[in-house]
């Protein structure tokens, strides 16, 4: 009988291409080190702890129920974990210091179901270099966690449904989630979520940053049921929420206590709701300034039927621009200071405004076309107050100019 002796490298490559259940667990110490994993098959793990600087973790899994978890301590370490072509997946990645990043990608085509991505990035104050966090997932039911401390952080969630096909195995519908949680300054964290119009329960973000100048995108089309929630517990906060579907809701909360902010520094939302029936957003402002002029600025763009929004703002200085067009839409807007304004803007039938400022110098615009519309407001504290009310059966026939005020997303991010 003729003896076949295979290569060390031959083996290798037939473990990797047909194996199940295997395990790959690494410890590297100092710098620049590089570990790269690959597995392909089901129940795989991959392990990798890293020490030191600019080390690079690669973890390439093909298949279903495959782990991958990496732990980097150090300064401008690299994770980069890829699993493809299989469902209910997970990758945890931790970087610990500066100037780290990790990349996760999981799902392609219509088997990728279920799959969970969690990032966990601990920096450092006063510091201009942070970490970077990029998590991609397509198609259905995956969630992703980012987790991030210190300053100048990046995140970025990018969720990507597909349309149901009769054999395609996300019985459940899309249900993907988003989770984002910063602390520090300049942080940013960006959501997108895309699915496509199906019954069921769809996705989800929150966004949750803590300190101050930070800012938070959510960006949700091609679907229904959509909810995003941001929560914002410091000054110069931005906050931006895009919905293009049917029965959104977007809740903002920002509050910030810095007692030396200047007149236009305040935090900033804006929801907009396009295209769809039955949104409700709620923006929520609540800066302690008992002497400065913070001048928050709020927004909300509905386009639809059914809509509701509630702004409610407190100390001075706030804005709020509210437009509505459909039928059935609804707005009440609660300032709490004085030198605060209000420009809310309806287009449709039935419409009700409901506006209260409660301190002196407010002022107001008031504009409603259409039918059967009513606008109730109040205004009280120690005067100085004005306000303008326009209703018309159709836009176009008075003289004041009411064209909506519209702040755009910052370009680039």
């Amino acid at each position: 009988m003729k003896k076949v002796v295979l290569s060390a490298a031959a083996l290798m490559i037939g473990a990797v291409a047909f194996a199940q259940q295997n395990t790959s667990t690494g410890t590297q110490t100092g710098n620049s080190n590089v570990g790269h994993a690959y597995q392909a098959g089901t129940m795989n793990n991959a392990d990798l702890t890293q020490n030191g600087t600019a080390n690079n973790s690669v973890s390439t899994q093909f298949g279903a129920s495959n782990l991958v978890k990496v732990d980097q301590v150090g300064e401008k370490n690299v994770s980069a974990a890829t699993q493809e072509g299989g469902s209910f997946n997970k990758a945890y990645v931790d970087q610990d210091d500066l100037g780290n990043k990790s990349t996760i990608i999981q799902g392609t085509g219509m088997a990728a179901v279920g799959n969970w991505a969690k990032v966990t990035q601990s920096g450092s104050s006063d510091v201009l270099t942070g970490n970077t966090a990029t998590v991609k997932q397509t198609y259905d039911q995956s969630k992703a966690d980012v987790m991030q401390t210190g300053d100048s952080n990046q995140a970025k969630v990018t969720q990507v449904g597909k349309p149901n096909q009769p054999s395609a195995p996300n019985a459940n519908f899309p249900r993907n989630e988003a989770d984002v949680d910063q602390t520090g300054t300049g942080n940013k964290a960006r959501v997108d979520q895309e699915s496509y119009a199906v019954a069921g329960v769809k996705n989800m973000a929150t966004i949750s940053t803590t300190g101050m100048d930070n800012l938070a995108i959510v960006e949700q089309i091609k679907t229904q049921g959509n909810k995003a929630t941001v929560i914002q517990d410091n000054n110069y906060a931005e906050a931006y929420v895009y919905q293009d579907s049917d029965d959104n809701t977007a809740k903002v909360t920002q509050t910030g206590d810095d007692v030396d902010l200047t007149s236009g520094s305040g935090d900033v939302a804006i929801v907009h709701q396009m295209g769809s029936t039955g949104n409700t957003a709620n923006v929520t402002q609540e800066s302690i300034d008992p002497y400065g002029d913070p001048g928050s600025y709020s927004e909300v763009l509905q386009d639809g039927s059914d809509n509701k929004a509630t702004v409610k703002q407190t100390t001075r200085g706030q804005e709020a621009f509210v437009h509505q067009f459909g039928d059935n839409n609804m707005v009440n807007v609660d300032q709490s200071g004085y030198s605060q304004y209000a420009d809310l803007y309806q287009e449709g039938s039935d419409h009700k405004i409901n506006l209260t400022q409660k301190w002196s110098q407010g002022s107001a615009i008031i504009s409603q076309f259409g039918n059967g519309h009513s606008a109730t407001y109040t205004q009280g504290g120690g005067g100085n107050n004005t306000i303008t009310t326009l209703q018309e059966d159709f836009a176009g026939q008075g003289s004041l100019d009411m064209t909506p005020e519209t702040q755009m997303t910052p370009s680039g991010y």
